[in-house]
């Protein structure tokens, strides 16, 4: 790998840490803070104090959140940080030094990791040796590696499909960036309450790229950033 690819992947990562730490924010302060006011609206007309700014806190965490995976997933623009190129240029990478490993480990594997999601414990997956005597880290290297050479770019191509069929492509053109001059209040979309399955969905999206990323560059699923949201919960819990 290139120094300049390398340097690519991890501009891409940080912002894909960025646009998880964002979704997290905006979840936390839907679930824990906002959930009982959300749930009696509008008959709950009057908020706690502070509940103003929290809600515009976590509806512009989202909206950074889907800008963010817009980008990656969705630009054409070559100057920004896309994730496809990236993508193709890992698959010609291993274009020479492919390797075989059965697609039932490789199907497995892939499933125990979305069930374990954001915390997979591969030192308990023994099904990883079955029929294979090497260190589990070089089995892992060789599922990663033939996963994307079978099916990495469908994977991105089907996320960016599913990104769009939430919708969250047309919240990035006509609300964030205040596009649209039809909407009723460009400006108060972000004091407004978001829909949970909204929310969800977004989640959806974001579990579907880290493990994507897991995949085409051979990323763990941790955060760096998850000190923020331990940072934030203390903020918010005083």
């Amino acid at each position: 790998m290139s120094l300049t690819e390398k340097s690519l992947i991890s501009n891409a990562m940080d912002l894909v840490y960025l646009a998880e730490i964002n979704f997290l924010i905006c979840q936390k302060i839907y679930t824990e803070v906002l959930g009982d006011t959300i749930k009696n609206w509008p008959a709950a007309t009057k908020q706690k104090t502070g509940q103003d700014f929290l809600l515009l806190t976590a509806n512009n965490a989202f909206n950074e959140s889907v800008n963010i995976i817009h980008t990656l997933i969705s630009s054409t623009i070559k100057q920004e940080i896309r994730l496809k190129p990236l993508v193709e240029e890992a698959l010609k990478r291993d274009s020479n030094n492919l390797i075989t490993i059965s697609e039932d480990k490789i199907n497995q594997f892939t499933e125990q990791i979305s069930i374990d999601y954001p915390n997979p414990d591969y030192l308990n997956y023994s099904f990883l040796l079955e029929n294979d005597s090497r260190l589990i880290g070089e089995v892992l290297a060789d599922i990663r590696k033939q996963k994307r050479h079978v099916s990495g770019l469908d994977d991105l191509n089907n996320l960016k499909t599913k990104f769009e069929k939430f919708g969250f492509h047309k919240i990035r053109h006509q609300l964030t960036a205040h596009k649209n001059k039809l909407l009723d209040s460009p400006g108060g979309n972000s004091r407004l309450y978001l829909r949970i399955e909204l929310i969800d969905q977004l989640g959806e999206v974001i579990k579907e790229l880290k493990i994507g990323t897991h995949f085409w560059f051979d990323y763990q699923l941790g955060n760096p950033l998850m000190y923020l949201l331990d940072s934030f919960g203390e903020l918010v819990t005083k």
